[in-house]
């Protein structure tokens, strides 16, 4: 079972108006190599504002008495520090320490400075010697990736194994209705020692279900038809389930009609690794292939019903079927289980990428995304018929004065190739536009297609200057754009507008990526960073990501509005953006309002865009708006507590400090803690203070 989480001693903290760095600094007793310590902060309420930060040091060589220190910063609302541990010895920890000393900023950086990596700080020097100005971001990326690393438990898939993946027949009430499931499994050679393994783990399962064995060549229906249980389990000769597979798939059912559990592979030696961490099941990425290996339990009436009559494998008829089910209805009908329930031989069959490839172009000649699949691993796309160009309102709030801004806005009206395309420019100030602004706005119009208007206000509003423009605009869609965005690719509105040509659909992202090519968004991941943030972010361009997950186009919960293209009437039913969020969290909030209606969020890598990120705004809090950060953050934690806590496009078992996102969490989010009803909260307040230049969590 999943190892609970032992609180070790716990320790009040005086509330201060504004927060602080601190040194953590704890002292415990017979402290073991297998066992994790890890440190929490939560305010009034209980909630945490920090997730966990890891104990890296090994343990004392005589196993006595060993001290550790931490340095993070302490918000303010912290009323409470929890020193925690996971392990087979946790219960017998003692704490001799456990201190919270404040530290100046200068202190703090100092510190974490010494522990930063040698490579890094070279680079500071030269940076200091060559590029003066570029000199205090990096250091604040150097100082937070440095801190950030308390958030990177050093412990390896083994030991999350032994930790939280070990189940005994104590963890299934004796009495429990036998599980209403059998098997079909799929294998070409009924020799192979590949079908024997996964016969093998059938026939250890503790409920001895039913299962039957097809040949590609046999007609599918009458094998369904053998097996008398509610729900069937297809599996694929070579991946084989470990002994609690069948009792805790049942447990997680539930009314899906479709159910998908996490997997890992399996090295001939026996040991796992790799494990693929799953979202939920969403037609984006369903196109991929991707989700279509590990356990799947399908009702017997769905799969009789929407199975194709012959598949050459169990990927294959997996996602022939989820595909068919999608075309019936597409309003939920699938979830996944967030367990480990399926191990994957290397001599497991993979079906061909034609074979998935043919699959996907016949679900997408029906309607859906407009794209057409390539044959690779995963599969790719390119752009399909989408007969008559929808009419698109782009809007770009901007000051027109920062050096950036004219060539970005110029950049994206001669780089994109969408016919049926505008651009409004809007500048909300008290006064008029000064000569510089004049001059780049003559430039700005020049193009046919281009407005600039100035909007007076007190203030600047991204908010309001949005919902100002899209009222007097014309188009099918509205593209939200920043002023620092620039193509990389012509047919990036292209490829956004595909993906919208699915009604389902009622927002798409893209990809931006910095100018040295390192990923700038990669998709929203709510609870990143304590509130949101953006995933991949400084994943060089080439790197496909986590299961791909970098490169893939998928259904998420949030994009940024650095580059969005939304419905004009999902739009206006959910009344533009919030204008109580002037500059920060209002895309957040937006996408979460629309995914409130049914409708996808979907990320599109294929539409790549360079962003210069706050080149023209600068920090979202700076100056006067300092005042609103707590404010807002707050805001955000109480309408958006629940997609905070469990994004589920974001696996429990991920991690949710930035930069490991996608590493293995300790614990899960699914696991027993000490604080049974820890809510993701906090606001990124490591970034905030050491990373302000890049405020990770907004556009």
């Amino acid at each position: 079972m999943r190892r609970e989480a032992t609180l070790i001693q716990s320790r009040r903290l005086a509330p201060s108006a504004e927060g602080g760095w601190h040194r953590i600094f704890f002292a415990v007793e017979a402290l073991e190599e297998t066992t994790i310590l890890y440190v929490t902060l939560h305010d009034a309420a209980g909630e945490s504002l920090s997730g966990n930060l890891y104990l890296h040091a090994p343990p004392a060589p005589d196993g006595g008495r060993e001290e550790h220190q931490l340095i993070w910063y302490v918000p303010g609302e912290a009323c409470e520090a929890r020193l925690s541990a996971l392990g087979p010895a946790a219960a017998a920890l003692r704490a001799k320490a456990f201190l919270l000393q404040p530290l100046s900023r200068a202190a703090a950086a100092a510190r974490l400075l010494r522990h930063a990596p040698l490579e890094e700080v070279a680079g500071l020097a030269r940076l200091a010697l060559t590029q003066p100005r570029s000199l205090r971001r990096q250091l604040r990326h150097v100082l937070a990736l440095t801190a950030n690393k308390a958030q990177v438990p050093r412990q390896s898939y083994a030991a999350w194994i032994a930790l939280f993946d070990q189940w005994s027949a104590q963890d299934f009430p004796e009495g429990a209705p036998v599980p209403d499931i059998a098997y079909l499994v799929l294998a070409r050679d009924a020799e192979s020692p590949a079908l024997a393994a996964t016969l093998a783990s059938l026939a250890a399962q503790p409920t001895r279900p039913a299962h039957a064995v097809l040949h590609p060549d046999a007609p599918l229906r009458p094998a369904i038809a053998t097996l008398d249980a509610g729900s069937i389990g297809i599996l694929q000769a070579g991946e084989v389930l470990p002994p609690h597979a069948t009792q805790l798939a049942a447990r997680n059912l539930g009314a899906a009609e479709i159910t998908i559990a996490d997997e890992d592979d399996l090295a001939a030696d026996g040991t796992r690794h790799d494990p693929r961490f799953k979202p939920r099941p969403n037609l984006a990425l369903m196109l991929s292939g991707t989700q279509s290996r590990g356990l799947w339990l399908v009702r017997r009436d769905t799969l009789l019903r929407h199975a194709p009559e012959a598949v050459d494998t169990a990927e294959a008829l997996r996602l022939a079927t989820w595909l068919a089910r999608h075309r019936a209805d597409p309003r939920p009908f699938s979830h996944r289980i967030p367990h480990i329930l399926a191990h994957r031989r290397p001599d497991a069959e993979a079906a061909a990428p034609e074979a998935l490839a043919a699959i996907v172009a016949r679900h997408l000649e029906d309607g859906g995304p407009a794209i057409t699949p390539v044959a690779s691993w995963p599969l790719t796309f390119r752009l399909g018929a989408t007969g008559k160009e929808p009419r698109v309102a782009a809007i770009v709030p901007s000051t027109l004065r920062a050096r950036h801004s004219l060539a970005c806005i110029r950049a994206i009206l001669d780089g994109t190739d969408h016919a049926a395309f505008e651009l409004h420019v809007v500048v909300m100030q008290p006064g008029p536009l000064d000569a510089r602004q004049r001059a780049a706005a003559a430039a700005i119009t020049r193009h046919p297609n281009a407005t600039v208007t100035w909007l007076q206000a007190p203030g600047f509003n991204f908010s309001a200057a949005n919902n100002h423009m899209a009222k007097r605009t014309r188009g099918e869609h509205i593209l939200l754009l920043n002023d620092d965005i620039s193509p990389i690719r012509r047919d990036w509105l292209r490829w956004m507008c595909a993906f919208l040509a699915d009604e389902q659909v009622g927002m798409v992202g893209a990809r931006l990526l910095y100018p040295d090519g390192s990923v700038q968004h990669g998709g929203i991941i709510m609870g990143l960073s304590g509130l949101c943030d953006h995933a991949h972010r400084h994943l060089p361009g080439g790197d496909p990501g986590y299961m791909s997950r970098a490169v893939l186009a998928q259904e998420l919960s949030a994009v940024t509005a650095a580059c969005m293209l939304v419905r004009r009437s999902l739009f206006e039913q959910v009344g533009g953006l919030d204008e109580s969020y002037p500059s920060a969290f209002n895309d957040v909030d937006f996408a979460l309002r629309v995914g409130e209606t049914g409708h996808a969020i979907v990320y599109a890598p294929q539409a790549e865009l360079h962003h210069h990120e706050l080149l023209t705004y600068g920090n979202h809090y700076a100056g006067d708006r300092a005042a609103f950060h707590a404010l807002e953050v707050h805001r955000m934690r109480r309408r958006w507590q629940a997609v905070c806590a469990n994004d589920p496009f974001h696996n429990p078992n991920l991690g949710l400090a930035l930069g490991v996102e996608w590493k293995l969490a300790f614990p899960p989010r699914n696991a027993a803690e000490p604080d049974a009803a820890r809510k993701a909260s906090g606001a990124g307040c490591l970034q905030d203070r050491l990373h302000a230049a890049e405020m990770p969590q907004f556009r």
